[in-house]
């Protein structure tokens, strides 16, 4: 487990959660307030 702690391991960890938590709050954002999509669309 001590890859974990490499630097540039830590640096690419904390991309990948940084666009996983943009996909999951944009899909909260649409899944609760689905007026959001037709409103971009129109």
């Amino acid at each position: 487990m001590s890859f974990l702690f490499h630097h540039k391991t830590r640096r690419v960890m904390k991309f990948v959660w940084g666009i996983l938590a943009v996909i999951i709050a944009l899909g909260m954002v649409f899944f609760f307030a689905p007026g959001v999509i037709n409103l971009l669309v129109a």
